[in-house]
């Protein structure tokens, strides 16, 4: 597994933020038209803020398909996500999931680690891919995590019972026929970050969406595999 080097994922960090509720996922179930409101005034404009410390040579609004430094470790775990949401294209990279960890402000921290031990794996050993809007258009974003020899159910009961064991609210919910888990971080609740994801898993694959729209949510599960 291929890693990029640290001078360059470094660079990413307030990207990595915006995907700390990945770790922390939750909303509710809804159809499709509302929008969520999982914290008090999300900040819209993280995403966008990243974007611009993503690399030197990069503005809030990169051109999609235009390289701006951004790195992929897992090329094919990038291709499981969307290329589009709500007809924004986003934008995608994929890293160690330590790199996540280690630049996170919410959850994974805690999360994580204790979730991978089941699988006798560590964030350092596992690659997360995440598609993300950088203009700040849209609040959203799709993690997938892949932990080779899991399998979907042990991915998600296992996730569920570590978040659980933390504390974090769990409930179980249904999108685009897909069973999720929608989840709450408080941590990232706190610092006014969107603090509800929802989880879901495939084969695998762990997928975590991040959105306080509830169209763009539906949207994305029923694009995910």
């Amino acid at each position: 597994m291929s890693r990029t080097s640290r001078s360059v994922t470094s660079t990413l960090a307030a990207i990595l933020a915006v995907a700390v509720v990945a770790s922390g996922c939750g909303g509710s179930a809804v159809t499709p038209g509302p929008t969520l409101a999982p914290s008090p005034s999300p900040k819209p404009s993280a995403i966008a803020s990243s974007a611009s410390s993503a690399s030197p040579s990069a503005s809030a609004s990169p051109t999609p398909g235009i390289d701006i430094g951004l790195p992929h470790v897992d090329a094919a775990l990038e291709d499981l996500l969307p290329g589009t949401i709500g007809e924004i294209p986003l934008e995608k990279f994929s890293e160690p999931l330590s790199t996540l960890v280690a630049n996170s402000q919410g959850g994974e921290k805690i999360l994580y680690a204790p979730w991978l031990v089941e699988f006798g794996a560590t964030p350092d050993a596992v690659d997360v891919a995440i598609a993300v809007d950088f203009t700040s258009r849209i609040n959203f974003h799709a993690d997938a995590i892949r932990v080779p020899g899991a399998t979907a159910e042990t991915l998600s009961a296992g996730f569920a019972a570590v978040a659980t064991k933390a504390g974090w609210p769990v409930k179980k919910v249904s999108f685009a026929y897909k069973p999720v888990l929608e989840i709450t971080d408080p941590t990232a609740a706190a610092k006014g970050l969107l603090g509800v994801g929802y989880v879901y898993a495939k084969d695998d694959v762990l997928y975590i969406v991040v959105t306080d729209d509830a169209s763009l949510l539906l949207e994305a599960m029923i694009k995910l595999p």
